[in-house]
């Protein structure tokens, strides 16, 4: 190594400065991307893969359903419904959303909606939207890539700069004793 050996080994200047600010940068960019598309993954891929499956329901909302505004984005409204399974089986009872889109559901109504989760995952009842905004559905369908590349960035670039710069592979160690 080349850098200044009488420097304290978190002082030393990087073996390559430039291989370093392109690693610094990567390493950013997959964190970047790794909060782009984790969150999104996480909350909003799963109904994203069940609305391009186009199972297309007819939803009856009760005159005496209960409904709430919420979650977020925005203030949707999401009610207690029925609908046929779009296979022609038994009878589905879950909700009805406009969360990321569409027609809002109302008490006494009949929309049209597609079927996101079929009743019985998760222990839970079945979910049904009336829409989904493009952007949010490409984004919700891309956020896998978007976070495991991002995973892959971060990763390669810490190993880079762990073996490029003396920096990053300090434990901090050799400092003198403080007085």
């Amino acid at each position: 190594m080349s850098g200044a050996p009488d420097l304290p080994v978190h002082l030393r200047p990087p073996e390559r400065p430039g291989l370093v600010r392109l690693l610094e940068g990567v390493a950013v960019l997959g964190a970047l991307l790794l909060l782009a598309g984790g969150p999104v993954w996480w909350f909003m891929h799963g109904t994203a893969a069940g609305w391009t499956e186009h199972h297309v329901v007819q939803v009856s909302v009760p005159a005496d359903a209960a409904c709430r505004t919420g979650p977020p984005p925005g203030r949707p409204v999401t009610c207690a419904a029925t609908w046929s399974a779009y296979d022609g089986g038994e009878p589905v009872t879950g909700e009805v959303s406009n969360r990321y889109g569409g027609d809002e559901p109302r008490p006494g109504a009949t929309l049209d909606a597609r079927e996101v989760r079929a009743a019985g995952s998760d222990a839970a009842g079945g979910l049904a939207f009336t829409g989904y905004q493009a952007a949010l559905l490409r984004w919700a369908l891309v956020a896998p890539y978007l976070a495991g590349g991002g995973g892959v960035l971060l990763l390669a670039a810490a190993v880079g700069l762990v073996r490029h710069d003396p920096r990053w592979r300090s434990t901090r160690t050799d400092l003198p004793p403080p007085g």
